[in-house]
């Protein structure tokens, strides 16, 4: 699964926060542009999982389900037939996952009803006889249900009347249970059938293969029959259903399918385009050909995550369909290799629970990457991992320290704390021997469920060598060294010493690490590099040499997973930003100088390298702080750098232009607005703007506030604008986009420039006070807050008629907190 930002309002981060215009244009200058989507919304996979995997007494063989919908009632009409043998010598009765179901009937093969009864949670049936080992057992339920969660119904409405209609399942982590009754839990694999009806007009999607499809002209409907042969597990079971142009290739004898939007094929066939190529990738990498009869793609409105891996049946969100223009900003590549690694880690080998689901993410993460070094360069890989670490170490001071297998909770690092910890198993053994026990662990694991252990013997088998101590601390144990490195030149000497610490807190979770490290020294003689192995709290490491060092860099190559604090002159970062092979420590050498911002050979060196460095991610992280400098004349300087052919470069240049002013500045920046092919440097020049001319700013805000981009990047940076400015013009836009008919975020938004501006706007005041009774949790409390900060008495009137009839505990914990605000 690939984590992102929810396309409509599920778990959209709340506006009302105190951030500051610099964050949001980071967001649009960094993070729309270095990162896919901002992960948000995750309390839906990172909660607490069962602590305990669940015992069997049964093994599924295969699952048909037979399903036609009531639209209208959001209802689902089905019958399931589960095969399955028992696991224990004398089974008499049965339980299955089955949310809130109305079961009419049950019945064996021979048609003979059996008694039943249900819970709310789960269906437990009696069976006619007790059965053994070597039985093979076939029951079907009947059933309906009104799906909360696994099966979603979009349409139209008045929250968002542009919905397409559609029908799409989502499974993971344990939702399947809501819309068919079967075992929800990833210890058992079985056989699938997808039987579905739906209107005639539609196409549907599942697992597998197409058996038939049968048209009723009376009835106006069409029912798919999609056969999976080879087992998988229950929650990646899917369908999904709208209307599409169906897109298709191949790749070898494997089938290829793009579902897309009418409208939107060249996008779809756009982003989409690099399968063939992520497919070869990995079937070459993995030494396993691609498992499944087919693969396919389907874009579905307002998912809540990116993408997910359903066998042979990929669903994605919506804002991985990339128009013309946001193909200069944007690709749907990352998320393509993401989901397609899983269809051999996750999907072909499972873990066998949630505590060991680093074995799906990392994997995906970590291919992911790699297919990026494959199709971009190793930069391009290095800049990847430099992302995932951050969010590794950003996870573990907001979240705390957590193993990567852990029976209480789940992290974001089963993503890249997994993938690091993979791209640290394949330095430590090199790549032969590393790939050699990943196509073990694949060949020998393939169409079963897993645990770390598995992995570990795998490659203990593969290359001979016992990985427990490397397991333990990075898998079993929590936290990552902190280095401290001290370094000293004795010229009588000519001796180096470095004194290397680890700092981290050791405790139950967290020891002191063995780690390989490679140092590497450079003189004007050249470069010498030592490995050495890092076992305790501290250690010296010496060199001689026949002089002091120009550059010393520890961990060449990044290749351990680390927070590194190595305090260096201005002379030495200024001849590491300049010289230093990986990016990750000329990203380093750029940031350090920041702390120089009169100093003109600071200026010089951060100017060349924000024009002269060949990898883009340098140049960006040197374009920030040459922004920054007090000296030398940056202003042209960023003229120059906004040149760049990376839109995130030239977004960087026009972000340091609005610490300058003149009218040449202004007239530059309504320029590029008009000009530039980038909705992200469009964007930041809107914001820019509003620094340097604000008057300009608001006009030209009122005008991109109406034009469509991709993600809404044009609307989100006009109304952050509008927002800053505090303009009484900016009311109109702000009190259009709040209403019913706009995404929830954007609707948030301009919420909040109704509350910056509008507090004294009779028909700005009615409409929060209406909002404050929306169907959208975002918005309700965004209105109360609102509220709250303007006070009076009909504020107050509304807050407690909201009180009455509030049912959400979130949003009741707002309303007091504004009732005790607003004096009475």
């Amino acid at each position: 699964m690939e984590i992102t930002k929810p396309s409509r309002g599920r778990g959209t981060a709340s506006p009302f926060s105190p951030l500051q215009h610099k964050s949001v244009k980071l967001f649009f200058i960094c993070l729309l542009t270095v990162f896919p989507l901002l992960a948000l919304g995750q309390e839906g996979l990172f909660g607490t999982m069962p602590a305990d995997r669940p015992t069997r007494t049964y093994d599924v063989h295969h699952y048909k389900i037979e399903v036609r919908f009531e639209e209208e009632k959001k209802k689902v009409i089905g019958r399931t037939t589960m095969t399955f043998s028992p696991l224990e010598p004398k089974l008499d009765s049965v339980l299955f996952h089955a949310v809130d179901m109305n079961v009419s009937m049950v019945s064996n093969a021979a048609g003979k009803h059996l008694l039943f009864s249900t819970n709310g949670k789960e269906l437990s049936v009696r069976l006619d006889r007790s059965y053994g080992f070597d039985d093979t057992v076939r029951i079907s339920v009947a059933y309906s249900c009104t799906p909360t969660a696994g099966l979603y119904f979009i349409a139209p409405d008045s929250a968002d009347p542009g919905n397409r209609s559609q029908i799409w399942t989502q499974g993971e982590d344990m939702n399947n249970r809501y819309w068919f009754p079967c075992w929800d839990y990833p210890n058992d694999k079985a056989t699938s059938e997808v039987v579905a009806t739906v209107r005639e007009t539609w196409s549907l999607l599942s697992n597998g293969k197409l058996v038939d499809v049968k048209h009723d002209k009376k009835n106006r409907t069409k029912t798919f029959h999609w056969l999976q042969s080879k087992p998988h597990v229950s929650y990646l079971i899917m369908l999904a259903g709208g209307e599409y142009t169906i897109l298709t290739e191949k790749y070898k004898n494997i089938p290829i399918e793009y579902y897309a939007y009418p409208d939107r094929v060249e996008d779809a066939r756009r982003s989409l385009a690099a399968t063939p190529n992520i497919m070869r990738f990995f079937e070459q990498t993995i030494g396993y050909p691609f498992p499944w009869d087919k693969y396919s793609q389907i874009y579905i409105d307002d998912f809540m995550w990116g993408g997910m891996e359903n066998t042979s049946a990929v669903t994605l969100n919506t804002s991985y369909l990339i128009d013309d223009r946001g193909r200069l900003d944007f690709t749907a590549d990352d998320v393509n290799a993401h989901e397609l690694a899983h269809q051999w880690f996750g999907d072909l080998v499972s873990f066998r629970d949630w505590a060991q689901l680093w074995l799906s993410e990392g994997f995906a993460n970590y291919m992911e990457a790699l297919y990026k070094k494959d199709a971009k360069g190793f930069d391009e890989f290095q800049n990847d991992l430099l992302g995932q670490a951050a969010s590794v170490l950003n996870a573990e001071r907001t979240q705390g320290r957590k193993p990567i297998v852990s029976d209480k909770s789940l992290t974001t690092n089963l993503y890249a704390k997994g993938s690091w910890t993979l791209y640290m198993l394949n330095n430590l053994l090199g790549d032969d021997e590393f790939y050699r026990g990943v196509r073990l662990y694949v060949r020998r694991h393939a169409f079963t469920s897993v645990s770390t252990f598995e992995l570990m013997r795998a490659f203990e088998d593969a290359t001979g060598e016992n990985l427990d101590w490397f397991f333990d601390q990075w898998v079993f144990n929590a936290g990552h060294p902190k280095l401290e490195v001290a370094q000293l030149w004795d010229e009588k000497s000519k001796l180096l010493m470095l004194t290397i610490q680890q700092t981290q807190t050791l405790d139950s979770l967290t020891g002191v690490f063995t780690l390989p490290l490679d140092i590497e020294v450079t003189t004007s003689a050249g470069k010498l590099v030592k490995s050495i192995w890092l076992r305790e709290r501290e250690e010296k490491i010496a060199f001689p040499l026949a002089e002091k060092p120009l550059m010393v860099i520890v961990d060449k190559g990044m290749k351990v997973l680390k927070s590194l604090k190595f305090e260096k002159s201005k002379e030495e970062n200024i001849y590491q930003l300049q010289h230093a092979d990986d990016i990750a420590y000329r990203i380093a050498a750029a940031k350090a100088l920041k702390e120089f911002p009169e100093d003109t050979a600071v200026f010089a060196a951060l100017k060349q390298a924000a024009l002269d460095d060949p990898f883009w991610g340098v140049r960006l992280e040197a374009t920030k702080y040459l922004g920054a400098m007090k000296v030398g004349d940056a202003k042209e300087a960023l003229f120059q750098i906004y040149e760049d052919r990376k839109s995130a470069v030239r977004a960087a240049a026009i972000d340091g232009l609005e610490r300058h002013s003149g009218d040449d500045i202004a007239a530059f920046l309504r320029d590029a607005i008009s000009n530039d092919s980038s909705y992200v440097v469009q964007a930041a020049c809107l914001q820019s703007l509003a620094e340097v001319d604000s008057t300009s700013a608001v006009a030209l805000a009122r005008e991109y506030v109406e034009k469509e981009s991709h993600r809404n990047i044009l609307r989100r940076a006009a109304l952050n604008v509008l927002r800053r400015v505090h303009a009484p013009e900016s009311l109109p836009h702000a009190q259009k986009y709040a209403q019913l008919g706009h995404p929830s975020d954007i609707r948030a938004m301009a919420l909040g420039v109704l509350r910056d501006a509008g507090e004294k706007d009779f028909s700005s005041r009615s409409l929060v006070m209406k909002l404050v009774n929306d169907s959208d949790t975002l918005i309700r409390k965004g209105a109360i807050r609102t509220l709250e900060q303007w006070g009076g008495g009909d504020a107050r009137t509304a807050l407690e008629q909201r009180k009455v009839v509030e049912r959400d505990e979130d949003v009741k914990k707002v309303l007091d907190s504004a009732l005790e605000t607003i004096v009475k």
